[in-house]
């Protein structure tokens, strides 16, 4: 997600957008947990609204007949719904592609996760505000169209005009003396070339008066910025005039009672560094004493520390034999002996459980293992084979008639909506080169 090109966008900013764009089933439950039927519906909405294209009607109309009996598949709803989600699939993934997102797939429409149909929604809005910020320039296009429309119209209306009054000089015989259809005709070539000189020397004027803006332009630019200047100026000249209005001899002596007291605190400072030094020196010569005294206190407890110490031990040991002595004589005197033969045979009676105990386990093990290998004889002989079986039957018979339907489904899709887009394109390519070519003519018969 990190390389997407456009920003995901919270639920509360998705569902504000999407409502805005007529989309009434956004709402922050469902898209906050989604289910495949409303993704389903959501995504048809949006695809009908944007392309211009009905999910619904393409699904009606890829109905298909498969098998050698030419049987409707259509007929079976489980069949039915399993081309309607293909043919959805494929036209959302090629428009989720469209709008940067590469990655739809078919568990988007069956299992939608609530963080990639976040993503998905974002893509759509992020397209809707790219469209609306293009829909400016087709506007201005579609107006230039217009525009030039009606001057085509009106330029037939002129011809047909002409026409009219060519055919009204044709039928009329009451011609004016000395004039026939040729000398009419000079005229209107002298006409034409006349038009033309002028259409030349509009198309000059327009140019002198589009660069007469420009330069209008530039120069209203630096009037504006030399009146920013001059105003700076103004406020500077002010200030100076203050300065050179001011009173000089009370400056003066403003200045030699400031250069006064500097020379007075100039020699309270010396005073005080001298102090300072004097002080300094007193504090080297009292550290040094200090550290003196430290070091003869530290020999001075040292020494008695380890006399101390020794002492300390010495009354430690003593307490240490004390309590020996006693804990001996009170062992000795509670019967020792006793004791320890009772606690022998404690042991060997627990020796004797613990070889009972070895000798059932041993046993069991060996029952145990008969058993495990009597039931995986009967599991490799008699499952294993019907699995197999069973397997093989489901992946040939089940499986490969099922997949290779829709693969040739899904193929014929692509050849057919590959066959209808090519066509369309030709179409597209040939319309608008007959127009091309018939506003061209147009133009050239009016001219």
């Amino acid at each position: 997600m990190s390389k997407d090109v456009f920003p995901l966008l919270d639920i509360q900013e998705l569902v504000l957008c999407l409502q805005s764009c007529d989309f009434a089933l956004a709402n922050e439950e469902n898209i906050s947990k989604p289910s495949s039927k409303y993704v389903v519906t959501l995504y048809k909405q949006i695809i009908d609204s944007f392309s211009g294209i009905s999910p619904d009607a393409l699904i009606s109309q890829g109905e298909l007949l498969v098998g050698s009996g030419g049987e409707r598949i259509d007929d079976d709803p489980v069949y039915k719904d399993t081309l309607e989600m293909l043919t959805l699939n494929k036209i959302c993934f090629k428009f989720f592609q469209d709008i940067g997102v590469p990655d739809f797939n078919m568990m988007d429409l069956y299992k939608p996760d609530a963080l990639r149909t976040q993503r998905f929604l974002s893509a759509v809005v992020n397209y809707a505000r790219f469209r609306e910020e293009r829909m400016l320039d087709c506007d201005q296009f579609m107006s230039q169209t217009e525009s030039l429309l009606g001057q085509l119209r009106q330029k037939l209306d002129d011809y047909n005009f002409l026409q009219q009054q060519i055919q009204k000089y044709r039928e009329s015989t009451d011609l004016a003396d000395g004039e026939t259809l040729s000398s009419l005709e000079a005229n209107n070539r002298n006409l034409e070339s006349q038009l033309k000189k002028l259409t030349h020397v509009q198309e000059t004027f327009t140019i002198d008066y589009n660069n007469y803006k420009s330069e209008k332009r530039k120069l209203m630019a630096q009037l504006e910025s030399l009146g920013f200047e001059l105003i700076e100026l103004e406020l500077q000249r002010d200030k100076l005039r203050r300065y050179s209005e001011a009173d000089l001899p009370n400056l003066n002596a403003s200045i030699q009672e400031l250069s006064k007291m500097f020379e007075g605190q100039q020699t309270t400072l010396t005073v005080l560094q001298d102090k300072h030094r004097n002080l300094v020196r007193s504090m080297d010569v009292f550290q040094t004493v200090t550290s003196e005294l430290y070091e003869l206190l530290r020999i001075i407890s040292t020494d008695l520390q380890e006399s101390h110490l020794r002492e300390l031990s010495l009354l430690e040991m003593k307490d240490q034999l004390a309590k020996s002595d006693a804990k001996l004589s009170n062992l000795l005197e509670s019967g020792l002996i006793i004791k320890l033969s009772s606690l022998n045979a404690q042991l060997e009676s627990r020796k004797q459980s613990i070889r009972d105990l070895e000798e059932s386990t041993r046993s069991q093990q060996l029952e145990n293992s008969s058993i495990l290998q009597t039931l995986q004889k009967e599991y490799a002989e008699e499952v294993m084979p019907e699995v197999q079986r069973i397997e093989e039957h489901v992946e040939k018979e089940l499986f490969g008639n099922v997949i290779n339907t829709l693969e040739k489904d899904m193929q014929a899709l692509r050849d057919e909506f590959k066959k209808e887009s090519e066509a369309i394109e030709l179409e597209y390519s040939l319309l608008a080169t007959h127009i091309n070519n018939y506003m061209r003519s147009m133009l050239e018969m009016i001219k």
